[in-house]
């Protein structure tokens, strides 16, 4: 009896360092984020960690876009391409139906698609892995359309039919999003319905995501507001529209709430609706990039510097970023979700990650770096001096001399105007669109300076070319 005492004693002595070591861990978190929204200077942000099929860590962060709402575990964000990892569990579920098969030929499925190159050789699996042959550059001329333009994913995926191959199919991994756009036509081609009403029916309802949304209407009926782009390192309300025919590779909405479901699906807890059989072809690792890294099903599947797998993607939209991952070995993964962003900041939220990583394994977490706008100050120094420049061309204009020289800087300014822009396009291997979405700041400061250059030299011209008074 006095032994059982002395256990019970041992054991109510040990209970609080057990609850301090859980506090500490949450309180860990709780400070490392707070710190990482305020230095990126993020507006709004929706945190949630999964254990074991059960959310045990959830935080939220400040106000939508448009009408400032408080952010809730119920607020939908933008996900960005983590909306591939949806469109791959579609293609995995039709096919383990025995509607598709991976090595089904595109050109059976959309005879309206005609690429130029061995457009006859892509798969199924070509598209999911990202080696159709199709670059990113050419994913990226015709993604985000839907901005500027209501337009069906047939018609879009038509226009794709001026794309010239750059590789063989399966030869190479390119990332873009023409790939998924083309799965996502294939999944209306094959079901006879719209893709949005499609993911509704048999995705996010066999997950029990009923807020979750694949176009402009039922993202609105779920609360869904646009977020923030970046002007400078500072949160600007977007006023960039939703993108209906983006849904497949980059729009889908949905809260961290319900993005808990989705992690538990890859745990084999989620829903009878996805069973085992879809969950075992959807976890595959298709293509190997390099050594240890793949790609599945709309899945990254890598290794951290633990050893452990992780199963991942990230996704960003003009007005939001997300990271979402699944560590199988210790049953845990997160969902993160923020309504700002900019290209030249995207590095910031896998570091975020990371070190949600390393505080769950009772590691020390590393440092953030804060961000700061080189390239746009450099930029603004450059637009400042041509505009002064210019100025001073127009004021001093009747005491200018040495002709020849105003011939060459006129020509050259002519020439670095018209070719600022084009290089811009070509240094980043993105259209004209996708930089000024992504990057107004640049696109809009890039653009003063060719208009600037452009100026300055036709005043130069203009001078030299003048008459001489009598």
């Amino acid at each position: 009896m006095m032994r059982f005492f002395l256990l019970l004693i041992v054991c109510f002595s040990l209970l609080p360092f057990s609850v301090q070591a859980e506090t500490s861990k949450e309180t860990r978190l709780t400070e490392y984020l707070e710190k990482y929204l305020e230095q990126e200077k993020i507006p709004g942000a929706s945190i949630s960690i999964v254990s074991k099929g059960e959310t045990v860590y959830s935080y939220n962060w400040g106000v939508t876009g448009e009408d400032e709402q408080q952010i809730t575990s119920q607020t939908p964000f933008a996900l960005g391409s983590i909306s591939k990892s949806f469109t791959g569990l579609a293609i995995a579920k039709l096919v383990d139906e025995g509607k598709l098969s991976l090595e089904d030929k595109v050109s059976d499925l959309l005879p309206y698609l005609h690429l130029q190159g061995k457009e006859n050789s892509i798969t199924i699996h070509h598209l999911l892995t990202h080696t159709s042959g199709i670059s990113s550059y050419d994913g990226l001329k015709v993604a985000d359309l839907g901005i500027t333009e209501q337009i069906e994913l047939y018609d879009i995926v038509h226009r794709l039919s001026d794309i010239t191959l750059t590789h063989d199919p399966g030869s190479v991994h390119q990332y873009s999003p023409a790939n998924y756009l083309i799965l996502g036509a294939i999944i209306e081609e094959i079901t006879n319905q719209r893709y949005a009403d499609y993911m509704q029916q048999h995705i996010f309802s066999a997950l029990g995501m009923t807020n979750t949304a694949a176009d402009d209407d039922a993202a609105n009926r779920t609360g869904y507001r646009y977020g923030y782009q970046s002007w400078f390192g500072y949160p600007v309300k977007s006023k960039v529209a939703y993108d209906n025919s983006g849904a497949p590779y980059s729009t889908i909405t949905s809260s961290a709430e319900e993005m808990t479901q989705f992690i538990s699906m890859l745990s084999g807890r989620s829903s009878e609706k996805i069973d085992d059989s879809i969950l075992n072809l959807y976890t595959e690792k298709l293509y190997e990039r390099k050594s240890e890294v793949y790609y599945g099903f709309g899945l990254r599947h890598t290794k951290l510097d633990s050893g452990q797998n992780i199963i991942w993607h990230s996704g960003s939209t003009p007005d939001a970023h997300a990271e979402l991952f699944y560590i199988p070995e210790n049953d845990w993964g997160a969902i993160i979700l923020t309504n700002k962003n900019h290209i030249l900041e995207e590095t910031s939220l896998p570091l975020l990650k990371q070190g949600i990583v390393d505080i769950m394994q009772d590691n020390e977490p590393a440092n953030i770096p804060g961000y700061f706008p080189i390239f746009q100050v450099i930029l603004c120094i450059l637009v400042v001096v041509l505009f002064l420049w210019t100025v001073y061309l127009i004021t001093k204009r009747k005491k200018l001399k040495r002709k020849k020289r105003l011939f060459i800087i006129g020509t050259l300014s002519l020439i670095f105007g018209g070719i600022v822009i084009p290089s811009l396009i070509y240094m980043t291997q993105s259209p004209w669109r996708s930089i000024s979405a992504f990057a107004p700041d640049i696109a809009f400061l890039t653009l003063s300076l060719a208009v600037l250059m452009m100026s300055s030299g036709i005043i130069c011209l203009l001078f030299y070319f003048r008459k001489s008074p009598n």
